[in-house]
């Protein structure tokens, strides 16, 4: 019973004096910094904004670093710091700011936040005058519209599985299919543009850009990429792919490689579900996935510049069918078509600013 008590005694004794050095290490590994906000930020594009660091006084070092670059550095920071953030030196979109740092022990921390930059720009409300309206094959899933010369080219996709996905020739006035070719059911065909003498074709889930002689629609190639395929535009060098976020991809014609990666912004925040897209007169004109929008883009900065209602087109054109999808071009006549999933009808529209 003695040997018994005096076990216990001896490891009560140690307990008591291991558990506060347990305690202290755990204590010790808690961040010596963190920056001087709690929730992710939100500034607008053309704002200089003060971020506050707050150490322990016992960092040997912080390096800062924003959307993987670094933009400050102190060899031995003070228990508070500032960086200054001009977002005029960077797109509209999201971004992580990490801090980077080792304590007086040569224990190494990190911390983490999100940061947007939204658009500076209020979109515009502009609204679509119907001109005139041509049958639509209402057997036809639109998911891409796109002008070569008079020759207007639809691309469909295949909700029942069945093969339905087509690239085709189409007679803009009675809405009849001429040549085309057709994807077997395992493939679910996408937006489509015309680059020169080709045809480019996005799958939804296959992760190929099927490419075409335009004139004999001929499968002369294909280009693999990572994502969803949903929309696809040019502007005569560039092609600029969507993937059902707010993201547009700008892409080599030539290998499909990335070049630079464009986030869509209001100025409230990220627009998702980009869907079927067009280039008109330098902008991208862009299906909004499940709703009557259409945004206009600025390519060059993300930016949206307004934002069109088209829900006319919707009340009057949709039928029996889905969402309004699909938006063409043709840059001779500076007349624009836009119809939708399953619709009965092709209108030609005018963009009222």
């Amino acid at each position: 019973m003695k040997k018994t008590l005096v076990i216990l005694l001896v490891l009560g004794l140690l307990g008591g004096y291991l558990v506060p050095i347990f305690l202290k290490k755990s204590e010790s590994t808690e961040s010596p910094f963190q920056f001087g906000f709690t929730d992710n930020l939100a500034i607008r594009y053309g704002e200089v904004v003060n971020i506050p660091i707050q150490t322990n006084g016992e960092v040997k070092n912080l390096v800062v670093t924003f959307g993987g670059k670094t933009i400050q550095k102190w060899p031995a920071p003070k228990e508070k710091e500032i960086i200054s953030l001009d977002s005029k030196n960077y797109q509209v979109g999201a971004y992580e700011m990490e801090i980077h740092g080792v304590d007086l022990e040569g224990q190494f921390f990190t911390e983490i936040r999100n940061v947007r930059i939204l658009s500076d720009i209020v979109p515009e409300k502009w609204k679509l005058e119907i001109v005139n309206r041509f049958p639509h094959l209402e057997t036809s899933f639109t998911q891409g519209l796109a002008f070569s010369g008079d020759q207007m080219y639809e691309g469909t996709g295949d909700p029942n599985q069945n093969g339905a996905s087509i690239v085709a020739k189409v007679n803009i006035k009675t809405g009849e299919q001429g040549a085309k070719i057709g994807l077997d059911a395992s493939h679910f065909g996408e937006g489509i543009t015309i680059l020169g003498d080709q045809l480019f074709q996005l799958t939804w889930l296959n992760h190929q850009c099927l490419v075409y002689d335009k004139e004999t629609l001929k499968n002369t190639k294909e280009f693999a990429y990572t994502t969803e395929g949903w929309g696809i535009c040019n502007d005569g060098k560039y092609l600029y792919m969507s993937d059902g976020s707010e993201r547009i991809f700008v892409r080599n014609p030539k290998n499909f490689e990335i070049v630079k990666t464009i986030e869509v912004y209001t100025n409230e925040g990220a627009i998702a579900r980009l869907n079927e897209l067009e280039f008109v007169d330098g902008l991208i004109y862009a299906n909004v996935w499940t709703s009557n929008e259409i945004a206009v883009i600025d390519p060059s900065s993300g930016k949206v510049l307004a934002i069109i209602d088209a829900t006319n087109l919707v009340n009057e054109g949709k039928g029996n069918g889905e969402v309004l999808n699909g938006i063409a071009y043709h840059p001779g006549t500076k007349k624009m078509y836009m119809t939708g999933k399953f619709w009965p009808t092709m209108f030609e529209v005018k963009v009222l600013k």
